[in-house]
């Protein structure tokens, strides 16, 4: 059973997944159309603002948005992430 924490934090790491698919430094090897793909995806992909909204609104299904590791989900905080910056790319 997936629990709000859980898919929060799957969201986060899908958005740090699409940032190096996208990135020729970190995937030189990856296609130029996944590349573009993955790019496209972030655009509109959900902000950390855009999360704390839905685990203000539904909190049964999304946990809050960081302060957490974003990519390991444990309690070690990497930096504290500002999640009303609305326009804030990531």
């Amino acid at each position: 059973m997936t629990i709000p924490f859980e898919r929060t934090r799957a969201i986060i790491q899908a958005r740090e997944l699409l940032k190096q698919l996208q990135d020729i430094g970190e995937s030189a090897n990856i296609p130029t159309w996944l590349r573009h793909q993955a790019r496209d995806l972030l655009e509109h992909y959900p902000s950390f603002a855009d999360i704390e909204k839905a685990h203000k609104a539904l909190p049964d299904l999304f946990g809050p948005a960081p302060p957490f590791s974003r990519l390991r989900g444990s309690s070690d905080v990497d930096g504290v992430i500002d999640a009303t910056k609305s326009n804030e790319r990531f």
